[in-house]
């Protein structure tokens, strides 16, 4: 009986200890964080109590795209890196972003800034201050707020994107020709 709990113990600490796994990254990856390479943000993004949700919410602090970081650290469902002096954690929540840490660190951080440029005057602005406005292209609504969660935004081809503002409200924004042509609130 003794030997049969101490197998639950073990089978359930392998459980709890499994999210904060190791994970194993391309080569490439691994080598930016063993020398503590300075990457800057693709997207948008907000963290709240030292946390970033990758689902997005538009909730706390801004971390604004081109902002300067160093990855410290990635296990199975999280991303530490140091912003502005402090260590924030990006946790994935896969079920929502559909992809793993590997692709989620590929689409968030970068050797290169985002070359805003490329963008219009208006969006230029928007994505400075995390904003989505009418008249977005879907590649600046993506620098700006990131990637809308998969699970309910299965393809970026559908001219309907919902990201969530919290936990319990989001916000839809509508595409016609690419651009942003009505934000549902």
């Amino acid at each position: 009986m003794i030997h049969r709990i101490k197998l639950i113990g073990l089978s359930i600490a392998a459980m709890v200890m499994s999210g904060c796994a190791a994970v194993q990254l391309p080569s490439d990856q691994q080598t930016m964080i063993d020398n503590n390479t300075t990457l800057y943000t693709q997207v948008g993004m907000w963290t709240e109590k030292g946390n970033v949700i990758a689902t997005n919410y538009k909730r706390g602090e801004h971390i604004p795209v081109n902002s300067a970081v160093q990855i410290s650290g990635v296990d199975a469902s999280t991303i530490t890196f140091n912003y502005a002096g402090r260590s924030i954690k990006l946790k994935n929540i896969d079920k929502f972003t559909k992809v793993d840490v590997s692709a989620l660190m590929m689409r968030t951080f970068a050797l290169k800034q985002v070359n805003l440029t490329q963008f219009s005057a208006l969006e230029t602005t928007a994505i400075e201050q995390g904003d989505v406005v009418v008249g977005m292209t879907k590649d600046a609504v993506i620098t700006s707020r990131g990637f809308p969660p998969a699970h309910r935004t299965a393809s970026l081809k559908l001219d309907s994107w919902r990201f969530w503002q919290n936990r319990f409200g989001t916000i839809v924004y509508e595409f016609e020709q690419g651009k942003v042509s009505k934000i549902v609130k």
